[in-house]
């Protein structure tokens, strides 16, 4: 298959192709994007250690579906693709039973994500997980002639289309530009190798005074997300 042919690519490939950078672009550029540029820089939100784990997750699917888009649609992407996705599920079921609304007993109101639509942030990472599966779902029930692209792509055939597929291009440059301010945001909030971001965040802020990193989590005995509910007293006057 030669550069001209893509001229002629069938309207399935096309059809597909372009499905899968439409959910790149809407899985980076959305809830990625906003955690980010909105929630992050705009607003003073800071992940914690299970909100980056979240986020990970959905970055790591984005980069899986524009993997997709270069090198074609192959088992095996398609199976990290599932397996992240339930991954983030987990994640988002477990965070949201202890910070989330409706009996998350973590949740005094001080940050643990902002409510968006009157939802803690930890609720959408659920549902954004479960609407990856829904979109493949939809995307492999649209698409024609499936078998055949996965096979074609098993042979190597789109070598030469796909890295001059155009919207694969942009979407690349949009997930670049992305994860550059997740990558600013991460160090601020959570510090290098070896800190681990915080399990009780402060805001995010750019003056270096007020960024806390910490080592907390590398603590083995550790079994909470907080330090104890119920501290000592201090030695009171009498």
């Amino acid at each position: 298959m030669n550069n001209k042919k893509f001229a002629s690519w069938g309207d399935d490939e096309k059809r597909f192709f372009n499905l899968f950078v439409a959910a790149a672009l809407a899985l980076v550029a959305l809830p990625v994007g906003i955690a980010c540029l909105i929630l992050g820089f705009g607003m003073g939100d800071s992940p914690c250690i299970m909100c980056w784990h979240e986020r990970f997750c959905m970055v790591a699917i984005s980069f899986m579906a524009l993997i997709v888009v270069r090198y074609g649609f192959k088992v095996r992407y398609l199976v990290t693709i599932l397996f992240l996705s339930c991954l983030g599920l987990y994640d988002g079921f477990l965070h949201y039973s202890l910070d989330g609304t409706g009996g998350g007993y973590l949740d005094i109101k001080q940050g643990f994500g902002l409510e968006i639509l009157g939802a803690h942030t930890q609720f959408w990472v659920v549902v954004v997980h479960f609407c990856v599966i829904i979109f493949l779902g939809v995307i492999l029930m649209l698409g024609k002639n499936v078998g055949k692209i996965m096979q074609n792509s098993e042979e190597n055939a789109y070598g030469v289309v796909l890295p001059n597929f155009l919207l694969g291009k942009i979407a690349v440059a949009v997930f670049v530009v992305i994860m550059a301010f997740n990558c600013i945001q991460a160090f601020i909030t959570a510090g290098p190798p070896p800190y681990l971001a915080s399990a009780t965040p402060s805001r995010m802020s750019a003056d270096p005074s007020k960024w806390f990193w910490e080592l907390d989590h590398w603590d083995e005995h550790e079994i909470d997300f907080r330090e104890s509910w119920n501290p000592k007293l201090p030695n009171l006057p009498k």
